[in-house]
């Protein structure tokens, strides 16, 4: 989700493959717009009559895949230097279209229906996390007051960036050196936090440790947020530490508190959170962790928007049945917020009638789903189909050549999306916010 920095790819529509053993369709009874590239991946440009112009782009660089393996319908050919197959014959209306390439997790696309159509592959293997190190302080802590006996501490956290990878987004800090806890009134905080590359914002949640009545025994402490504290626009290079990077505390003026409502989770799924991000452009979403709210915890103080330039929320809720091992999940995000009464709306339910093997699959049509579909992982970073199904339809075959590893265990997902998107004409990228939910239930295929 969720989660995107990107780069903009141009291809000029006179740069096309095509395959030769079709034949050509006749211009005046053919859907035949110019082919480019949508975005991040999409379908747009009218419905299918005789024509496909099929990009293919890495998910990552969004730079075109060459020398791709795609089949449209029962019309199969390779991806040219820009990326691109143009498919031409006998195609009428929603089609199942698959791409496979070397280094790359395949894609299959049942029902798509789209003269332009653009599908961005995910690395077969997650890359290398790229991270550094920033040291610094949070200005004017040592001023901040608590009541006698009471502790100061601060938790320092870096932006997500919607591209990055998991990893990436949750880099643990050696030492918990992004923790301070300071036992005297004048104590600094200085911290050091481990964060991704790229534009990154910081913000560090202000806390007043009251430890209880028995200092020697943690697990009675409380903390309570008392403020926050922010640095945007730092720019991150791979391994290249920075120190002096300083916090600045929020005025207490621009504060506010922000109030989520959960409505009703899904049956079973009791474990329910969410956090708060802020939206700050290429600096990431900056989620006000570890600080999170829940149904009977439901209001915390936060960061006001007029704290920065041109910023909006974003509310991601989560809910779970406890588990740690193939659990059901269901997750709410909305962006582009400007209100602090927040609220999850309809949840929608993890797939269920779920069979996936390693030739194919079958589930339940969720209600309020608007796409389904599978995921098949070898493990937590090797990724190899995804499969989505854009026309309802409620089984599918994995085509030969997509076929997944035929030995090892693997993790087969049955997922689902909830949203606005018009699936005959979006743009992964330009309409990320139109998609609000994502349930799964994730199973083991041996």
């Amino acid at each position: 989700m969720r989660s995107l920095i990107l780069s903009a790819l141009v291809v000029t529509a006179t740069a096309c493959g095509s395959d030769s053993n079709a034949p050509m369709p006749d211009a005046s009874t053919t859907n035949n717009p110019p082919p480019r590239v949508i975005p991040g991946g999409g379908i747009g440009d009218g419905p299918i009559d005789g024509v496909v112009n099929l990009y293919v782009i890495d998910d990552v660089t969004r730079l075109p895949v060459t020398a791709a393996m795609v089949q449209v319908g029962s019309i199969t050919g390779s991806t040219d230097a820009t990326g691109l197959f143009v498919a031409t014959g006998d195609l009428q209306g929603k089609q199942d279209i698959s791409v496979a390439a070397t280094g790359y997790r395949s894609e299959y696309w049942i029902g798509a229906n789209g003269a332009n159509i653009t599908i961005d592959l995910k690395p077969g293997a997650d890359p290398a996390v790229t991270e550094a190190n920033l040291s610094g302080s949070i200005t004017g802590f040592d001023a901040i007051t608590v009541p006698a006996g009471h502790h100061k501490a601060a938790y320092v956290v870096y932006s997500q960036d919607d591209k990055a990878t998991s990893a990436e987004n949750n880099l643990t800090t050696a030492g918990s050196a992004n923790i301070c806890d300071v036992a005297t009134p004048t104590g600094a905080c200085t911290f050091t936090v481990t964060t991704r590359t790229g534009t990154v914002a910081l913000a560090a949640v202000i806390l007043d440790h009251d430890l209880n009545g028995t200092p020697s025994d943690p697990s009675d402490d409380k903390y309570t947020a008392i403020g926050w504290a922010t640095a945007t626009g730092l720019q991150v290079q791979n391994g290249i530490s920075q120190t002096g990077v300083n916090l600045a505390i929020v005025p207490a003026n621009q504060l506010t508190n922000v109030t989520v409502d959960f409505g009703t989770p899904p049956a079973g799924l009791t474990t329910v959170f969410a956090v708060i991000g802020v939206e700050l452009g290429d600096s990431g979403v900056l989620d006000l962790l570890p600080e999170l709210v829940s149904p009977t915890a439901p209001t915390l103080l936060v960061p006001s928007l007029s704290a920065f330039q041109g910023a909006t929320y974003r509310l991601t809720a989560a809910a779970s049945n406890g588990a740690t091992m193939n659990a059901p999940e269901s997750a709410i995000e909305l962006r582009a917020l400007t209100s602090t009464a927040m609220s999850t709306g309809t949840w929608l339910a993890p797939p269920t009638g779920l069979t996936i093997t390693r030739t194919g699959g079958s589930w339940t049509a969720e209600s309020g789903a608007l796409v389904m579909g599978a995921s098949y992982d070898i493990d937590a970073t090797h990724h190899a189909l995804a499969v989505t199904s854009f026309d309802g339809s409620t089984s599918y075959t994995i085509p030969d050549n997509l076929a997944v590893p035929s030995q090892g265990t693997l993790t087969g997902t049955g997922t689902a999306l909830a949203g606005t998107v018009d699936l005959t004409n979006f743009s992964s990228d330009n309409d990320a916010a139109k998609v609000t939910g994502f349930a799964s239930q994730p199973l083991t295929i041996n």
